[in-house]
């Protein structure tokens, strides 16, 4: 596909807000290059290799390129787009350089499908799902996880799950140059949320199904170990 051809087709769309939420949660756009970056732990590479470069290649036309950083123990998602990038910047109203300034696009807002993408996309990168014991010996209680330095960004993020029907409890934490947290908890609610945001990571895909057959969770379990208990090489 031609760059023109990209150009002219480029719009917004579930997928582009999916991944305007990757890019929103572990992504980095370059101030000066039209460089995309997105950094992930070595437990991402499924998700980027089957999911984000295919996606990127879809709204692009042009192919990521992956290498893995063994002193930082994380791959790193690397893609030059002209196109995508003036079309973020221009139409889009997204910002280059530091995030802390950033903020969720209006257009996310304007249409449940667009907003239940994005936060698909934010979820994969920058959430989790936690299993705590509750009154019990085993990790069976599940909240769903997303965590985002303080920011205008952070704060549109409940904004946006009240928007599509999620209700949360969120907390400030002081540390680390403070971060925002927001939880959603308990059983029916952690399958809404993978019903109908539907997250694309294998790691928190296969935490839900390790749950789901099993009834508890196993702490700092790999995504290998889980795939072999679950008996599956792919989900």
């Amino acid at each position: 596909m031609k760059n023109k051809e990209v150009n002219q087709k480029m719009k917004i769309n579930e997928e582009l807000a999916e991944l305007i939420g990757i890019i929103l949660g572990d992504g980095h756009m370059h101030t000066k290059h039209n460089l995309f970056t997105i950094v992930g732990s070595l437990e991402d590479y499924y998700y980027y290799q089957d999911y984000v470069m295919p996606l990127f290649e879809k709204i692009s036309g042009k192919i990521p390129s992956i290498r893995k950083r063994n002193d930082r123990n994380a791959y790193y998602l690397m893609l030059t787009s002209k196109d995508l990038m003036s079309y973020l910047t221009n139409k889009i109203g997204m910002t280059r350089g530091s995030k802390i300034n950033a903020s969720i696009p209006k257009i996310i807002f304007s249409n449940k499908k667009f907003a239940r993408a994005f936060l698909r996309g934010i979820f994969d990168t920058d959430g989790c799902l936690k299993f705590s014991k509750q009154t019990k010996k085993i990790n069976y209680y599940p909240r769903v996880q997303i965590a985002l330095q303080k920011s205008h960004l952070a704060t549109e993020i409940g904004t946006l799950l009240k928007l599509v029907g999620f209700s949360y409890g969120s907390w400030e934490d002081s540390r680390f140059n403070g971060a925002i947290y927001y939880n959603i908890s308990g059983k029916k609610n952690t399958e809404k949320w993978i019903k109908e945001i539907s997250p694309s990571n294998p790691v928190h895909i296969s935490k839900f199904h390790f749950w789901k057959r099993f009834g508890y969770y196993i702490p700092k379990s790999t995504l290998k170990s889980r795939l072999a208990s679950l008996k599956t090489k792919t989900l």
